[in-house]
């Protein structure tokens, strides 16, 4: 990887955590003022008022007194070897994906290490259905996810 490219990767992932923690502070802040701690934007989008002690789907959660140390741990350990493996690459598109990834990886890093908990706000939900709620990160780490195996399937050789 060209240093150029390092520093733009460099420049956006810092630019996706900074929007990905905005959010979560204006949420926070915002939520706290409202009746039941939620914001109908859609019939059937809302913003919630939700801490996520564990991992995703708020698998874990009952653990959160023992989950958060390790999760810290491992979380970090994730984003090392990610960073290796995109200073390793070769595709454009899959630096771009998992530099993407870093970031949502990062920003939830942020809560756990700040908060004490990843902060979750966008919950989609219709009448008896409903999907955990998410943030901003994790639709990172799921856009850059779709970028490598876009790439892996894809790439010409």
């Amino acid at each position: 990887m060209t240093k150029k490219k390092l520093i733009y990767y460099s420049i956006s992932i810092l630019s996706l955590i900074a929007i990905d923690q905005a959010s979560k502070s204006f949420l926070i802040a915002y939520l706290q003022t409202q009746d039941s701690f939620t914001l109908e934007i859609l019939p059937i989008l809302d913003f919630v008022h939700a801490w996520n002690y564990g991992i995703s789907f708020g698998l874990l959660n009952e653990y959160s007194q023992y989950s958060n140390a390790g999760l810290l741990i491992v979380n970090s350990a994730i984003i090392i070897y990610l960073t290796y493996i995109m200073l390793s690459t070769e595709t454009c598109l899959a630096q771009f994906g998992l530099s993407i990834i870093i970031a949502g990886a990062l920003g939830n890093l942020v809560d756990r290490i700040f908060r004490g908990a990843v902060f979750d706000f966008i919950y989609f939900n219709y009448q008896d259905w409903s999907f955990p709620a998410f943030n901003l990160a994790d639709s990172f780490i799921t856009i850059g996810a779709c970028l490598l195996i876009y790439d892996y399937m894809f790439k010409k050789k």
